[in-house]
């Protein structure tokens, strides 16, 4: 299934810059356009604390003033993005918020394929950052694949895919499958060793699927916390990208939840594919 619409975070920090790359690839091979969105989040412009007693007008002047930075880093962001995407020669068109990130990322995904996001500081523009789950939220609302760019950007050659049998991990494999966004030259199946599970079959579950979509493949079972294990294995084995679910029940998809989601979105200098 070819891609048709992108949607890129524009925030402020380096990473922004590896997904509008990433984003100017995928749309290039599959004739799409892209959305840069940005959002002006005014919960995190700065906290929300007290005034003392006689000091609301100097407050008030210090958010005006903050307001202001954190407006022009977003235009700067803004901008950036523009040129980079002409320069590629890739139909563009930029959405401006003001509201809740997490909403209106969700909103901007409902009918879009995939999302391109930097992996840490999505729309950061000098602000306080998002929650260490901000993007497993997005995914889980939203229902669609979200590519979790680090910087700098790569060349996605060695794909590894956490498989556990769940339906989150097979949605996770499957958009990867059918996306026609990435070529490698191998992909890996992973899946962590569980007392109830049998991870032959479900090596060679997943490997048969993406074998039907031209895919050379290969398997691999992990020991170990999925979360640390995972890492450690993309990191040794030079993974250009990490596949896997966003929620389940089993332990790979249990990845983005909660305390794990902020060792994977913290801890990763590997791109993250994550879908819900």
């Amino acid at each position: 299934m070819a891609l048709k619409r992108v949607i890129v975070a524009l925030g402020g920090s380096e990473y922004m810059d590896a997904a509008v790359a990433e984003a100017c690839q995928i749309a290039g091979r599959n004739e799409a356009e892209i959305i840069g969105v940005a959002v002006l989040d005014e919960t995190l412009v700065d906290p929300v604390e007290p005034a003392p007693m006689g000091a609301g007008s100097a407050a008030a002047d210090l958010r005006a003033e903050r307001q202001a930075s954190v407006e022009a880093g977003m235009n700067e962001a803004i901008a950036r993005f523009e040129s980079m995407v002409a320069a590629a020669g890739i139909p563009h068109r930029t959405q401006q918020i003001v509201g809740d990130a997490q909403e209106a990322l969700s909103d901007a995904l409902r009918l879009a394929d995939l999302a391109i996001v930097g992996i840490r500081h999505a729309f950061d523009y000098g602000t306080i950052a998002h929650s260490e789950d901000f993007l497993g939220r997005v995914a889980r609302g939203s229902g669609r694949p979200i590519l979790a760019m680090t910087s700098p950007a790569r060349r996605i050659d060695r794909v590894l895919v956490a498989y556990d049998g769940s339906t989150a991990s097979a949605d996770a494999l499957r958009a990867f499958a059918v996306l026609n966004a990435f070529d490698p030259s191998i992909v890996r199946v992973a899946n962590c060793a569980e007392d109830d599970s049998d991870s032959g079959s479900l090596l060679e579950e997943g490997m048969s699927y993406l074998r039907l979509h031209g895919h050379t493949v290969e398997g691999v079972v992990l020991e170990g916390s999925p979360s640390t294990v995972l890492l450690e294995h993309a990191e040794a084995w030079n993974a250009d990208l990490l596949v896997m679910g966003a929620v389940g029940r089993r332990g790979l998809s249990r990845l983005l939840l909660g305390d794990t989601a902020s060792a994977m979105l913290t801890r990763s200098d590997v791109p993250l594919l994550i879908r819900s």
